[in-house]
């Protein structure tokens, strides 16, 4: 039998980002298959490239060409909507396949999830696409999930949901068996541990944190840790120095709680002559010393990210989160002595964390200047984590679907929490890569691949269908006002037919300029579609929503004088409602 893994990429409007989307789950999960009886039953097909660029339409049908008879797809807050688009799609041409999902977003009382709860019951909902869903580490059940998609034998184990033959869903109950992350992660030489094509690859070394963070879904799947002995850890640099690799993020979620750092640190400078791999990892810098730093700096760290949150004691401790703020800073001054840039996270919309806070917050964000790297982020509400449990409790009201913002507390409204983002932006500048320009000869935010609709054709029924899952579309024709409605309707059409990928609509008059009531018009057909995970990220509370996920972009012409203050206006007009 068949088996595919897919992972699809958080879709970024910056063009000047190069994308990242290593699949370390399911390198996992096809090692656990390999090293079960169930082997013997599959084999693993080449996930396309594709994966990473097409378009929806255009991966279901190159997806179904290949006809695996199961699929494992990772789920994450910004593509589990789409993940379950895609799945769907791929449903209908092949009825027979067999799906499992997993990853970091799904878990039980998930609002997208039929079926969920931590006790046993069942529902129906034949429309869902998978036939099985797991919560938190898959290794030690896939094999399971597997053998029951050939058999029909349950996979009875707890975190794991299926579906029956009567089309109800069961929970398992029976405790998963707990293996040392040695016996859980793929061989240092397999062929999945090798660099991205920009160098970049991922390695992890210890499972399990010491800390119980109530926003956290983490600590809640897993409670207990496990390690990589250093000469393992040193085997696998190694293997992905001599595969080319310039740039290894480390996925433990507090690298300096190994319990053998110190060790570590020895190989890692080792395994790492002339510094020629950059390091990038997450530590606690309360716990941090001198010393260390200094040799983080020797192995070649580069970045590590610091979570301090709050400033207010009673906020950390609703968190679980105890911090000494002299010991965090003494961390960070530490990390700054010996080079490495500190990446600090703060939150906001957090229960009991009221405007003085975030000032304090931004005040040390602002202390630190430019040799840090400041974070400053809205909380969310994640399925499985104590606070989205707690939320009426806490006073939390928060976005249903992903990316789960919290937009009111019960110490800052929604228009408290608007302000708390304009002083933030004010302070640290804009979030999350806005914007550079609506209206202009050159655009730099224009998506690469473009695709041309020249209005003047005659025909009032254009067909668009995107090639790319960050798609530019490009309206040419002269009086692109009297047009209205016919691009309107264009818009509604491409945007049904691909809801979930990143849409540009860019008007390119022909010599003259259009009334700015056309943007308008535009902008409110816009705002009728569907719901998007990048407009509710952006979008500031209890103001309207900001479009990020489907942009209008005007594109002149070259060659023709337009009005210094018609081009101003219609900057303005378009960046009020665009990111």
């Amino acid at each position: 039998m068949r088996l595919l893994f897919l992972q699809l990429p958080r879709l970024d409007p910056d063009v000047t980002s190069p994308g990242e989307n290593l699949m370390p789950a399911s390198a996992c999960l096809r090692a656990a298959l390999e090293r079960s009886t169930e082997a013997a039953h599959w084999t693993v097909l080449e996930t396309p490239a594709g994966q990473d660029a097409e378009a929806d339409a255009s991966l279901a049908r190159r997806l179904a060409a290949l006809r695996p008879d199961a699929l494992a797809a990772t789920c994450t807050l910004w593509n589990i909507e789409r993940t379950l688009h895609l799945l769907k799609m791929l449903k209908r041409r092949l009825p027979a396949i067999k799906i499992v999902i997993g990853g970091p977003d799904v878990a039980a009382n998930h609002p997208l999830l039929p079926g969920t709860g931590e006790t046993r019951r069942s529902t129906r909902d034949a429309r869902f696409p998978a036939d099985a869903w797991v919560v938190g580490e898959g290794e030690a059940v896939f094999p399971d999930v597997l053998r029951f998609f050939r058999t029909g034998r349950a996979p009875n184990a707890q975190g794991v949901a299926w579906r029956a033959l009567d089309g109800t869903w069961r929970i398992g109950t029976r405790r998963r068996p707990v293996k040392a992350l040695g016996d859980l992660l793929p061989a240092p030489d397999h062929p999945v541990n090798r660099p991205d094509g920009n160098g970049m690859a991922y390695l992890e070394t210890h499972r399990g944190c010491p800390m119980r963070c109530a926003f956290c879904c983490y600590n809640l799947r897993r409670t207990t840790t496990t390690c990589l002995a250093p000469d393992a850890v040193a085997a696998r640099i190694r293997v992905l120095r001599g595969r080319g690799a310039r740039e290894i993020r480390l996925l433990d979620p507090t690298f300096n709680a190994h319990p053998r750092f110190d060790e570590v640190l020895t190989v890692m400078r080792r395994e790492n002559p002339g510094r020629r791999i950059a390091f990038f990892v997450e530590i606690r810098a309360d716990t941090l010393t001198d010393d260390q730093a200094r040799r983080m700096a020797q192995a070649g760290v580069a970045e590590a990210e610091v979570g301090v949150q709050s400033t207010d004691p009673q906020v950390l401790k609703l968190l679980h989160r105890p911090l000494s703020e002299v010991r965090v800073l003494r961390g960070i001054a530490s990390l700054l002595r010996h080079g490495i840039r500190p990446t600090l996270d703060f939150m906001y919309a957090l229960p009991a964390q009221d405007e003085q806070d975030v000032q304090r917050s931004l005040d040390w964000l602002a202390r630190l200047g430019d040799a840090i790297h400041p974070q400053f982020l809205p909380t969310l509400l994640l399925p499985g984590t104590e606070l989205r449990d707690r939320a009426r409790e806490l006073g939390l009201r928060a976005q249903r679907l992903p990316p789960y913002r919290v937009l009111a507390t019960d110490r800052l409204s929604a228009r408290g929490l608007a302000r708390v983002e304009a002083w933030a932006a004010e302070r640290l500048g804009g979030f999350d890569s806005p914007t550079r320009r609506f209206v202009g000869v050159r655009l730099p935010d224009l998506f690469p691949d473009r695709l041309s609709v020249d209005l003047e054709s005659g025909s009032r029924d254009v067909r668009v269908s995107a090639r790319a899952n960050r798609q530019a579309l490009i309206l040419t024709g002269e009086d692109l006002f009297a047009r209205r409605e016919e691009i309107a309707a264009l818009i509604r059409r491409c945007v049904r037919a691909e809801p979930h990928i990143l849409w540009q609509f860019v008007l390119a008059p022909a010599a003259e300029e259009e009334p700015l009531d056309l943007l308008d018009d535009l902008t409110d057909v816009l705002r009728t579609q569907s719901g998007h995970w990048l407009d509710r990220l952006v979008s500031p509370p209890g103001g309207p929503v900001r479009l990020c996920a489907r942009r209008l972009f005007v594109k002149l012409p070259r060659g023709h004088a337009f009005a210094p203050s018609w081009i101003d206006d219609a900057e303005a007009t378009l960046a009020g409602h665009y990111h």
